[in-house]
């Protein structure tokens, strides 16, 4: 989604009209500096204006997200979320969603990024694209995606950055994924300080520790 792109439309659109910045300002509940932000690409407005903002230019939610070159996916999802309605199973099965999701992750609600993660959990994602979400996702989701993921390229950097985020369980998870010879024992070294120091023991008797 290119945010300057999107804004450089509504100053179109606006002047088209002879419209000043307050007063779209006023017809939004917003402040004319907000208004501004956008126009300039500093800024994005809340989703639940968008059809606001559509009605206002007597435009579609579509057409203002593709001014700002917003992928079929990106779009898709906004759409949805704009209008609430629920986003297309074709857009989740698509392996580049996850991407389009990180794109706009700034710009949705962490409710909204809950409802998303939701169905993202049913598939099997890439565990370092976790990373990218985790700053706008709360913790449930965190751990909902965490335990769907491809855990084959988890390595210690990245479980160092997630480990906070997660439940004993998704811990125990790796740890078991470790006793199997899943992943390797070099990922202990970040658990260390978020597990039982018994529990370590244990492992060490059983020979996986040496």
């Amino acid at each position: 989604m290119n945010i300057v792109k999107f804004g450089a439309n509504i100053s179109h659109l606006r002047k088209e009209r002879d419209m000043p910045q307050s007063v779209l300002a006023d017809k939004l509940n917003v402040t004319r500096q907000a208004v501004s932000k956008w126009e300039r690409g500093e800024g994005f407005p809340d989703i639940t204006i968008l059809c606001e903002i559509a009605n206002i230019f007597g435009e579609t939610v579509d057409k203002l997200l593709n001014a700002g070159e917003a992928s079929g996916n990106e779009a898709a999802i906004l759409v949805s979320v704009t209008q609430n309605l629920e986003i297309s199973k074709e857009v989740f099965a698509d392996k580049s969603v996850i991407d389009d999701i990180i794109n706009i992750a700034p710009y949705l609600k962490v409710s909204t990024l809950s409802l998303i993660a939701e169905q993202l959990a049913k598939h099997n994602i890439d565990i370092s694209k976790l990373i990218e979400l985790s700053e706008f996702m709360n913790d449930e989701s965190i751990v909902k995606l965490f335990q769907s993921s491809d855990f084959e390229k988890l390595d210690d950097k990245l479980l160092e950055r997630l480990i906070p985020f997660l439940d004993r369980d998704s811990v125990y998870v790796v740890l078991g994924k470790i006793m199997n010879g899943e992943n390797g024992t070099g990922l202990l070294k970040v658990m260390e300080p978020y597990i039982d120091y018994s529990l370590l023991e244990a492992i060490w008797i059983q020979g996986v520790l040496e």
